[in-house]
């Protein structure tokens, strides 16, 4: 993910610095993740849990970090326009902390909520100001590991991971506490894999993982174990909610390292030990192929989105049924992939009435718009070139239409089913090569045919995939119609 990840951790020892509602703040960085690994979930429970929290909410550090982690959540989902609106509230929220903080002359608070404006500044892209504020935040606190950590996060965002590792350095030097250090040795990690100093990276990523399942935090881990914690926030409140996180982060980015450098086994392992501890993790769930659950998880993710299409040639198995969200969107990608367009905009359409601000649908809505020129297929013909066919079939020009009528065609079919009786054999559905196709009426061939056969046919036009939409014949609720070809059968070998 390209954000910074946030804790803001109520402690029982005296803090550095406080915020107005007594709370430190520690960054996370995150790296971006290469393809295969996905971003974590971003469930609507989990937004509708950020929006409690923001309501619950007092004081500047509460507050802000509750829009920030909204805003992230709604960034993992692609929901960008509502991500930016949350963005711009934790930038109002930090500018009116930092007049308070000056009036009041605490430049303490002054530098903390100048560091948080520039976060939001940097998450909005407005780099030139982020730049301005980080600058004045580390003139009035360049002692204070916090608000290094800041900075690297908002460098990092930025597109600069070697001024972010600077800065992530000092904040590991500045840091007294096992989880501050823990969690700024994260942050330095992934600034130096952007940097291209993976070496140092992986130590530090084995230091860190190790030591947070050692019993160095044994007491927390009894914490976490008896709360049965595992949501991973991008804003943590409390020691356990950042040890949760941080543990996830950092085996998952130590996974991806592993991955790699085609260390599968290590990486495996790594990804294991994350499931171990949240069974719905989309970012192992997908490293490790689990496509189903991983689009449960987190149905929008681009990256999950992007790799799911790039193996879908792999995959055997038909489109899922089920009207969950994931079973939906694996369903409109696979009909995108086979150039069904007309059925993917009946999917998508679906969606978007339950998910209208989501960006992710709009842009794959948009592409089952693009229109092809009508062309025929050949006498044998693919199953593309009938898919084809089936899209642009109103599309085809009076000539085309003549020559369509006129023209037999020969194909490898697979029918539906063979009922065989007094020497004679009825068919009446099939699919050519996935593409389904159907006869107006059930059709009797003289002669004991098997359902794989060679079919010499007419194409009179589209229709309805009745054996699809038949849940009793095809184990597929009446939802999944889609457009099939009305053949007219000439003959069958």
């Amino acid at each position: 993910m390209r954000r910074a990840l946030l804790f803001g951790r109520r402690t029982s020892r005296p803090p550095r610095r406080l915020g107005a509602d007594g709370t430190s703040a520690l960054i996370l960085l995150l790296l971006a993740f290469p393809l295969g690994a996905q971003e974590r979930l971003a469930s609507d429970f989990e937004i509708a849990q950020m929006e409690q929290q923001l309501l619950r909410a007092k004081g500047f550090s509460a507050q802000v970090s509750a829009r920030l982690n909204l805003g992230d959540l709604r960034a993992t989902r692609n929901e960008q326009s509502l991500a930016r609106a949350e963005y711009l509230n934790a930038s109002g929220l930090a500018e009116a902390e930092r007049l308070d903080a000056r009036r009041e002359s605490a430049m303490s608070r002054y530098a903390n909520a100048t560091s948080y404006a520039a976060l939001a500044q940097a998450k909005l892209g407005r780099k030139a100001r982020a730049f301005e504020l980080l600058e004045e935040a580390a003139r009035y606190a360049s002692d204070d590991a916090e608000n290094w950590n800041l900075y690297a996060s908002a460098m990092r965002i930025l597109g600069h991971p070697r001024k972010a590792a600077a800065a992530a350095r000092n904040a590991v030097a500045l840091a007294k506490e096992p989880l501050d250090v823990a969690i700024y040795q994260h942050a330095l990690a992934t600034a130096l894999i952007e940097s291209g100093e993976v070496d140092e990276a992986e130590r530090l990523l084995v230091t860190v993982t190790e030591s947070l399942r050692s019993s160095k935090f044994a007491s927390l881990q009894r914490d976490v174990a008896r709360g049965e914690a595992f949501e991973v926030y991008s804003t943590a409140r409390g020691d356990v909610a950042a040890y949760v996180s941080l543990l996830n982060r950092a085996q998952l980015r130590l996974a991806a390292l592993y991955e790699q450098r085609g260390q599968t086994s290590k990486a495996r392992t790594q990804y294991e030990r994350v499931l171990a501890a949240r069974s719905d993790d989309v970012t192992a769930l997908t490293a490790l192929g689990r496509w189903a659950e991983a689009f449960e998880a987190n149905p929008f993710s681009p990256a999950l989105v992007a790799t799911y299409r790039r193996v879908i040639p792999s995959i055997s198995e038909g489109p899922p049924a089920g009207n969950t969200t994931g079973a939906q969107m694996r369903r409109a990608l696979i009909q995108l992939a086979r150039g069904e367009h007309r059925a993917a905009r009946t999917t998508l359409d679906g969606l978007l009435e339950k998910f209208p601000a989501n960006e992710t649908l709009r842009t794959l809505r948009r592409e089952t718009e693009r229109k092809a020129a009508p062309t025929l297929p050949g006498a044998t013909p693919t199953a593309e070139e009938l898919r084809a066919l089936i899209e642009t079939f109103e599309q085809l020009t009076p000539e085309q239409r003549v020559t369509l009528d006129r023209t037999t065609f020969t194909s490898d079919v697979v029918f539906t089913s063979a009922q065989v009786a007094n020497g004679q054999t009825t068919f009446e559905s099939g699919t050519i090569g996935g593409v389904p196709f159907r006869f107006s009426e059930p059709t009797v061939f003289n002669g004991v045919f098997d359902v794989r056969a060679r079919l010499t046919y007419r194409i009179l036009g589209r229709t309805a995939d009745v054996s699809s939409a038949s849940s009793g014949r095809a184990g597929r609720p009446p939802s999944f119609d889609r457009d099939a070809l009305l053949l007219d059968p000439a003959g069958v070998q």
